[in-house]
């Protein structure tokens, strides 16, 4: 495949700043970019980088309808390729039989993303591929849940086997009472070692087992100290080797996240792993042709260029300034990081998202008092997938 061959690329969520950014790398290497989403403001609508734009139903609550509404759109306008951005990749990999075989979807099937999604079942994985990992246990009932208050020794975080950065993490101790919590028997709890070091997290374009593009970033300032505002990639070739070894275990193809904690002696651990797009995405100029992973086209690995920090702005603004956001977190501290980093969606060649801004918050805020949760929680919520058959 000539990697001068223009495509047809549909990226879906287009609300999303992983979307933007891709969009315009994609374009900026001259392919055609069509955006969708259920939302009919979203940032990438109104990119210079965008040709098309289409609203289709919320993958959550009509998958059935959202896949072949996409289908639709692939089959009328010769699309080429694919590309999930969230948890809708979960959906796409069950109906793939519904898109024509010239398209290609950028995702594995559907029993290698719901075994890396869900939390329980991606922890087992790493055992039965003899990759040493975190304690863990599963929670599916109050019996479950006091066994597991006696057993571990150690703090522990308690989630959801399919949960996201968004939704609540518990930290508890051992003989804690967890009567707090309560089952779903499609989405059990993980109890999980709480282990405390250097966390890393990382973005990886993979097709057919092979690793194409590769960035891994520290957290730094983030979100209550988990979903990160700022990003700036980091060489270490111990996390670029561990994520070849998994991907290569799976013969994964699609976007894929790793948290990772670098233990002075225990060494790599992760914690988690998000087969989807991850903000890592924005950290690659138009210089990388970071396009060209997507079809493994490139035979040395694409990384983001050293010593540049972005961040998502209007996130910053919201809450990089607070403690949480921060360890020993100082207003000169968050002035001096602001002033550093690039913003991901400001860009003088390509204004109209940074402008579109304010209507698009207005949307997520208005989606976010109808789903009764908070603004990270309405920003995704209707392209979450957590187990429920379709």
């Amino acid at each position: 495949m000539a990697s001068t061959e223009r495509r047809h690329v549909l990226i879906t969520f287009a609300r999303s700043f992983l979307t933007l950014n891709l969009a315009r790398r994609m374009a900026a290497a001259g392919h055609k970019v069509t955006v969708v989403d259920s939302m009919a403001v979203g940032v990438s609508r109104y990119s210079n980088a965008v040709s098309a734009f289409h609203r289709v139903s919320p993958p959550k609550y009509k998958p059935q309808e959202y896949c072949r509404e996409l289908a639709a759109i692939v089959e009328r306008e010769k699309v080429d390729i694919v590309i999930p951005i969230h948890e809708e990749t979960d959906i796409l990999a069950m109906m793939a039989g519904l898109f024509p075989p010239s398209c290609d979807l950028f995702l594995s099937p559907f029993e290698v993303e719901d075994t890396l999604h869900n939390k329980l079942k991606y922890q087992q994985a790493l055992v039965d591929h003899g990759i040493s990992t975190l304690e863990f246990r599963e929670i599916s009932s109050a019996e479950d849940a006091v066994a597991a208050s006696e057993e571990f020794t150690t703090p522990f975080a308690i989630k959801q086997a399919y949960s996201r950065g968004s939704q609540k993490v518990y930290k508890a101790y051992p003989g804690d009472d967890l009567s707090y919590l309560t089952y779903d028997p499609t989405n059990p709890w993980i109890a999980q070692e709480w282990l405390e070091g250097d966390r890393y997290c990382t973005y990886s374009v993979c097709r057919d087992g092979e690793m194409y593009a590769h960035a891994t970033y520290p957290v730094s300032y983030a979100i209550g100290g988990s979903s990160c505002l700022t990003f700036e990639h980091v060489d270490h070739p111990g996390i670029v080797d561990w994520s070849r070894r998994l991907v290569k275990e799976f013969e994964f193809t699609g976007h894929l996240g790793l948290d990772f904690i670098d233990h002075p002696d225990r060494g790599l651990v992760t914690i988690e792993c998000n087969p989807r797009g991850t903000s890592g995405i924005m950290m690659f100029t138009d210089e990388e042709r970071v396009d060209r992973a997507f079809f493994g086209e490139n035979t040395d690995l694409i990384t983001p260029p050293k010593g540049r920090t972005t961040m998502i702005g209007a996130g910053m603004a919201l809450y990089g300034w607070r403690k949480s956001s921060y360890p020993d977190n100082t207003f000169r501290k968050f002035f001096a990081e602001m002033r550093k980093a690039d913003d991901v969606i400001a860009s003088k060649r390509d204004p109209k998202p940074g402008v579109m801004m304010p209507i698009a918050y207005a949307g997520i805020l208005r989606d976010a008092r109808r789903y009764h949760v908070g603004l990270d929680g309405g920003f995704m919520h209707d392209h979450e997938w957590d187990g429920r058959p379709i």
